[in-house]
């Protein structure tokens, strides 16, 4: 073969790769690039950037029940949105990533933009590209200009920390901004998912607060599920065969379930050993109620009374003189009636109470054996 035909072959193959490379960024959804698949693993969509102040307040702006003062501090810490004026963020930072952001308020703004938080997996092959074994997504190379980092002093305010608006420093080879430096982002990954007692996910690539050697692409490090500072963002992923993760109500009411559930055994312990009174065990339930649901616990009677009407209703055996429910059963009511809230708030308290019913009525044989109670 002369050099004529060799070189048309190239030629013709770079022009080949270059229309499906175009076709591929002209297909992914304004202000995301694809991230190739391999070795078995699907391709996806990521954010060029980080998610900004300005986008998260449209995100509450249409959910109010995620501005500043109306979401959980159970599940949104007591450093949420922390900058902020009520539901204004910091004047002129409106392009700057959004931070003191829990992953429970993250993943809720990735899911009402049809998106998801990366997988581990999905962050460090954005990051990492080709570049195999590397420190930084540029290489081995200084970070120097390259990335905002390095940036704490004692003066410092982690309240309107030292971020830089969003594409500040080069892109990646994918076209990813920032992907180590400014703040650090959440993974959709849970560190152990066999801890109950405590829930932590995954942060990867470093802020500014981290030196050089803190932010390089294989540092991973942690945060609790439940709580935002001034270091932590996030960026989402839209995976290219739609297939979404579990939905954050579910992970919100398992995870207060959870932690309700740890308080009342503690609070039960100190009763059986005798450091607190029948009247202070009453006193710690309605504490523990009121903080991770902001709901008073007489909240509860109208739980029970749902459950005792889907059970009476439904089970001709069952005398209502005799039924009670235990607090291990109303305890999984909140749980139930949670994820309905957190999925439905823009509805009445009778159409959530409503919606109750219906998912009791799915769910009885399993409340029953939560319980220890059977049929019989």
């Amino acid at each position: 073969m002369n050099s004529k035909n060799i070189t048309h072959k190239v030629l013709t193959f770079f022009f080949i790769l270059s229309i499906n490379i175009s076709y591929s960024l002209a297909d992914a959804p304004e202000n995301m690039v694809i991230i190739p698949g391999e070795n078995g693993n699907e391709s996806f969509y990521m954010d060029k950037y980080e998610v900004t102040n300005a986008q998260y307040k449209v995100f509450i702006d249409n959910n109010p029940q995620w501005h500043k003062d109306n979401a959980l501090v159970s599940i949104v810490g007591d450093t949420y949105l922390w900058g902020w004026k009520g539901n204004k963020y910091p004047k002129g930072r409106g392009n700057h990533p959004v931070v003191a952001i829990s992953w429970f308020a993250a993943k809720a703004y990735a899911e009402w933009v049809g998106k998801d938080l990366p997988t581990q997996a999905q962050w460090e092959k954005a990051a990492r590209g080709s570049l195999i074994d590397k420190k930084y997504p540029w290489g081995d190379a200084d970070p120097h200009n390259r990335a905002n980092f390095d940036r704490y002093t004692p003066k410092v305010s982690f309240r309107i920390p030292p971020t830089m608006k969003v594409g500040s420093y080069p892109p990646n080879e994918y076209g990813l901004y920032d992907i180590v430096g400014n703040v650090d982002e959440w993974c959709l990954d849970r560190l152990d998912v066999d801890d109950i007692h405590r829930r932590y996910h995954i942060l990867r690539g470093g802020s500014w607060f981290n030196s050089a050697e803190e932010f390089q692409i294989s540092t991973i490090s942690q945060h609790p599920v439940y709580d935002g500072i001034g270091t932590v963002g996030f960026r989402c992923v839209l995976p290219a065969n739609g297939i979404m993760s579990s939905d954050v109500a579910f992970d919100m009411s398992t995870w207060i379930y959870e932690n309700m559930q740890n308080g009342f055994d503690s609070a039960l312990y100190s009763l059986s050993r005798g450091n607190i009174t029948d009247s202070g065990l009453e006193t710690k339930f309605d504490e523990i109620v009121k903080y991770f649901t902001k709901y008073p616990r007489t909240f509860e009677q109208e739980l029970n009374q749902v459950f005792f009407d889907v059970v009476v209703d439904n089970n001709p055996y069952i005398n209502s003189e005799d039924f009670c429910i235990n607090t291990d059963t109303t305890l999984l009511l909140w749980k139930f009636y949670l994820e309905i809230h957190f999925k439905h708030n823009d509805k009445s308290l009778d159409e959530k109470l409503n919606l109750l019913r219906g998912c009791l009525l799915d769910k009885i044989d399993e409340i029953f054996m939560e319980d220890g109670r059977s049929d019989s």
